[in-house]
């Protein structure tokens, strides 16, 4: 893009944009009329699946089953609804919050007073954060968004952990409801998908497993990048063939 182009203009002007979700894609053809279907290809973020799975520590963080949040703690991604969330949802696991944000301090005055446990560790490097993922028996997310493409989910997901989240943005292109997520539009909503996951098992088993499938099939790094070198090479024909 030139220093005196505008964004708009320089997406008018290319020959192919990524959009690394449904949503991004929606959006930019609704702000850019201009900006074709046939020039907008819609490729996600990759994870390495090994590279993930390697972090991960075979010792258990807590001996326990838990509860998980990850992210920052700030409006918009909903971590003030926690404390509502797993009282509604009667929630008897120590509920993990790994992150930090402007909302901590609230949060944590809402947990001295909460019945249930609320445990912060801040933020955690790579390898711990997938440790946490890897061991939880819940992911839960009540991100208000919007969300483009979560690194949360994705990673979350990879490693088949059983997920309860908002449904906003780009987050079903993650998670399919009711086959490898369960997706809500209220706290209300978003609490009974807990106590759902809570208590059950099998559902926690059938929607981690088919998570870790999607995920492999739809964000693993091997099959993203082979999509951005076949956009990339038939970009590259299309000019040889303009200059002939």
């Amino acid at each position: 893009m030139r220093a005196d182009q505008q964004p708009s203009q320089a997406l008018v002007a290319a020959d192919a944009v990524i959009a690394v979700s449904s949503t991004i894609a929606r959006d930019l053809q609704s702000r850019i009329p201009e900006l074709t279907p046939a020039r907008l290809h819609l490729i996600p973020n990759p994870v390495n699946t090994q590279v993930l799975r390697n972090r991960v520590s075979a010792e258990r963080p807590l001996a326990s089953p838990y509860a998980l949040y990850v992210g920052k703690l700030a409006l918009n991604k909903g971590s003030r609804q926690l404390p509502a969330v797993v009282k509604r949802a009667q929630l008897d696991w120590p509920l993990v919050i790994v992150g930090d944000g402007p909302d901590r301090a609230a949060l944590e005055r809402a947990a001295i007073t909460s019945e249930h446990e609320l445990r912060f560790v801040g933020w955690q490097d790579p390898a711990q954060t997938a440790t946490w993922m890897a061991h939880a028996a819940i992911l839960i997310f009540p991100s208000a968004g919007p969300e483009s493409l979560s690194r949360v989910l994705i990673e979350a997901s990879t490693l088949g952990l059983p997920i309860a989240a908002m449904n906003t943005g780009g987050t079903t292109d993650i998670i399919k409801d009711e086959v490898s997520g369960l997706l809500s539009s209220s706290v209300d909503e978003l609490a009974s998908d807990v106590k759902r996951l809570r208590n059950d098992a099998e559902l926690r088993r059938r929607l981690g497993e088919a998570a870790a499938e999607h995920a492999r099939a739809t964000f693993e790094a091997d099959s993203v990048v082979a999509r951005v070198e076949t956009l990339y090479a038939s970009l590259l024909a299309t000019a040889r063939e303009r200059k002939q």
